[in-house]
Formats: C-alpha cells, structure tokens, sequence
C-alpha cells in the first residue's frame, strides 16, 4: 500500500497524521512500513528515532529532478508499504504535478487531507483536494487539532458544509502526541510499552518509599499520560485505522 499525505498550507498536521495515523495503521497491523518525507526544512523523520516505523527524509528543492525521485521512492516499493508526508507550500505543487505527469499516481492507494478547525484551513484543504480529485483515487480528510469530538460539527462547521458526503477521521489534541515525541516513538508503540511503564511505575515505588514529593507528582503526571495513550488508541487511532482500512477496501471492490 501506498498512502500520501497532502496538503498545500504548511503547519496542517501533515507529519502527526502520516506517522500517527497514517504509518501506525501498518503497525496496527503487524505490518512494516517506510514514512517517506518530502520535505526541504522541517526533519520530523529524525524525531521518532526509536520507532518501528522506519522514515526518512527526501529534498525536492526546485523541482528539476521530482519526476525521478518519485519513481525511486514509489516504484522500488513493490511489496513494501509506504507512507508519503508531503511538504507544505511550492512541495504540495510540485509532487501533485510530478504524480500527474508520470501518471504514478495509479500507484497511490490513498489520499489523505489533513486540515485544522477555520476558515482559511478549508480554502486550503479545498485548493488540495482540486488538485488530486480528478486522480481517482480516494480520498479521506484527517481533521486535526480536534479540541471535543462532541462539538465537531461547531469546530469543523464550514468543512461539514463544503463536504457533505466526505470520508473523514479525526485526532485530538492531548499531552499523549507530546509524550510520543519525547519518547521518539509513535502512540500506538507507547500504549502497548510495558516496559517503559514498568520502569516509570518502579521508579514512582521508589519516590514514594522516599517521601520525595516533587518526584512523585513528576512520576504521577507521566504515567497518567501513559493510561491515556492506551485510551487514545482506542477511542481515537483505531477508529481512524478502520476508515483508512474501509476506504481502501471500497476503492479495491470498485
């Protein structure tokens, strides 16, 4: 499988929903997968460094070789999964306008639009989905930056008007995306790290037994975050994984 993650406004949540969403839906699946990032500034390839989702970083620059770098990267993937993180700005154009004109977007599964609650984020997110629908491949929306799943429709209230009938998964803020990145690793690898939770709740017995206050709240706060991560898997990247999962297998039947 082949997943792209687009979006030509920078700062989108593109890197959060390709390695967290996107990446980890692989995992989910006790299946490998490389996250490709096309990107000349940010390195988020180098943070999750002790992940098991293998990434990496590829420049683009003007564009003057993208044709080749994308057949490097898409069609050496045979029988591998990869995940596309696509940088913002001038890189959204120039990689949407490589795909079309080597035709490699046949070899994309699946499109993913990642965007924030607000007006401009939906110009945006509209600008992107112009550019990649006539590829006829699906297309999802990652809502990113989800304050209270219960008043998405408030949050999210122009996107849901401008797209009646679209596929879309949501991600929450919460500590447990800064705590993947401190630990250099996905949430889903988190949730199930029993080992990094033993040691934590070793150490919480230790402070304890030494009446160290200060380290006892540091202690309580973290492992409060690991519980949370579990919860997040559940209520929230799982339920993403099965539209990723659904949307790919609807297009499949087609």
């Amino acid at each position: 499988m082949t997943i792209a993650v687009v979006n030509t406004k920078g700062g989108a949540s593109k890197s959060t929903v390709a390695f967290q969403v996107a990446a980890a839906s692989f995992l989910a699946k006790k299946q490998e997968v490389q996250l490709i990032e096309f990107d000349d500034e940010n390195k988020d390839s180098e943070t999750f460094s002790n992940s098991k989702i293998k990434s990496s970083q590829v420049e683009i620059g003007d564009g003057t070789d993208v044709d080749e770098v994308l057949k490097d990267t898409i069609l050496v993937s045979k029988d591998k999964n990869i995940v596309i993180d696509v940088g913002g700005n001038k890189t959204t154009t120039i990689i949407i306008e490589g795909l079309k004109k080597t035709r490699l977007y046949r070899k994309i599964d699946l499109f993913i639009i990642p965007m924030s609650g607000g007006y401009q984020d939906l110009k945006n997110a509209e600008k992107t989905y112009e550019m990649i629908k006539g590829f006829d491949v699906p297309v999802i929306f990652a809502l990113s930056r989800v304050r209270n799943p219960k008043r998405l429709q408030f949050q999210y209230g122009d996107f849901f008007q401008a797209f009646l009938d679209a596929e879309y998964l949501i991600l929450t803020e919460s500590d447990v995306i800064d705590l993947s990145r401190q630990n250099a690793k996905s949430i889903y690898e988190i949730a199930f790290d029993d080992v990094e939770k033993k040691i934590l709740e070793d150490a919480l017995d230790e402070a304890f037994d030494a009446d160290d206050n200060a380290r006892i709240g540091q202690l309580s706060t973290l492992l409060q975050i690991y519980d949370e991560s579990e919860i997040y898997v559940e209520k929230i990247l799982k339920p993403a994984f099965e539209v990723i999962e659904s949307s790919i297998k609807k297009e499949a039947a087609a």
